[in-house]
């Protein structure tokens, strides 16, 4: 029998919990030409509520593209991203593509390679280092309007990790996306993004290109209430019953968190399946095993710490939450010696995506990364 509750890709059909409403709205506002801003911390099911959306829009006669920019390091991959994720699916064949190129960007000359599984791939690298990459990626980025006005239906482009562009030039590419963007007719974007320290700056700052420029859509977690039915269903569904206080246990655990409350519920199915019931002790068996399954990962992390960085690690890790983080009574507590240490700790810790804030509050973005520190510290 296969375990129902999925983590670590994208999940879709009846592994997908709830976001119905996030869901509705998102189509509505997309149909409309409203353009989006996504955000929410990592591992929060943000691609797998995307690409839901993106699987209703099709239905409704809407051309999508899904370009993920996590790993585009240079403005020559995110051209050829932006071809291969909206050209190359519409036009099909290397000679339609062909054809589509060579009269939408007569002054480029792109190679197209057909790979031996059947795919198509797209390179303007050659023609980026003669003619340069920005004038190249001032031609490329009008290709979803292109695409718009031959195939004479809606486009829906989602760039996702959108962060990603400040590793490439991040201010002149925001300048040239954002200069053809607001000029493209029937063409809507949505930019996803799990920094939101950086998406803010992006869309946040008057000083950036893209300020105000989608609307806020932050993607918080599944309402507690509708996660329960989930868990208490997918359990019930595969012959293993649970009493509702253990799901209630499991939500309190993982603060419903998307992610973590697929892995844990995962690891509790696998140890209830023989016995056909989740006992009172499996949610602490469960903990522990993916605790030590990971302790090598947090091993590493912690190795790398600073001093300071690793006793704020194991105060929030202790705390759970934290609103008070540069109060005296806090620094004190867990001596964190000034205010100043603590904000370059935390600096650190949200570039590296180890600690992720959320309405004011700090807390780790690992659960068990808390467990394992708490339990390194005792």
């Amino acid at each position: 029998m296969t375990n129902p509750f999925l983590y670590g890709g994208i999940v879709t059909g009846d592994n997908f919990a709830d976001r119905e409403k996030e869901i509705d709205q998102l189509v509505k506002d997309l149909i409309s030409g409203q353009n989006i801003l996504l955000y929410s911390p990592r591992r929060y099911g943000k691609t797998s509520l995307i690409m839901k959306v993106l699987e209703i829009l099709q239905k409704k006669e809407v051309i999508t593209s899904f370009i993920d920019l996590y790993g585009c390091i240079s403005i020559s991959a995110l051209i050829d991203k932006i071809i291969e994720k909206t050209v190359v699916p519409e036009q099909g064949t290397l000679q339609k593509i062909g054809d589509f190129l060579s009269e939408k960007f007569s002054n480029l000359r792109p190679e197209l390679t057909l790979n031996p599984d059947g795919s198509i791939s797209v390179s303007l690298k050659k023609e980026a280092q003669v003619t340069g990459e920005q004038k190249v990626l001032s031609q490329v980025i009008d290709a979803p309007q292109k695409l718009a006005e031959v195939k004479k239906l809606p486009v829906v482009v989602v760039f996702d990790e959108f962060q990603e562009i400040s590793s490439m030039d991040g201010l002149n590419v925001e300048k040239i996306m954002r200069s053809h963007f607001q000029h493209h007719k029937n063409v809507t974007y949505v930019f996803s993004g799990s920094k939101k320290h950086v998406m803010d700056e992006i869309f946040g700052s008057e000083r950036r290109p893209f300020y105000r420029f989608a609307k806020p859509f932050p993607l918080g977690k599944i309402p507690r209430e509708d996660f329960s039915k989930f868990i208490y269903r997918k359990f019930n569904e595969t012959g293993i019953s649970i009493d509702s206080s253990i799901v209630q246990a499991i939500l309190t655990f993982t603060d419903g968190h998307p992610y973590f409350t697929q892995q844990l519920c995962h690891e509790i199915w696998n140890i209830a399946i023989d016995k056909k019931k989740v006992g009172k002790k499996d949610l602490e068996k469960a903990v522990d095993a993916l605790v030590r399954i990971h302790s090598d990962y947090f091993i590493k992390i912690w190795d790398s710490l600073a001093l300071t960085q690793r006793k704020l690690l194991l105060a929030l890790a202790k705390e759970g939450r934290v609103s008070n983080i540069y109060s005296n009574t806090f620094i004190e507590k867990y001596n964190l010696v000034s205010a100043s240490h603590v904000g370059k700790a935390l600096e650190y810790f949200e570039k590296e995506g180890i600690v992720e804030k959320t309405n004011g509050t700090y807390q780790t973005s690992d659960i068990f990364l808390s467990e394992w520190v708490k339990i390194k510290a005792s």
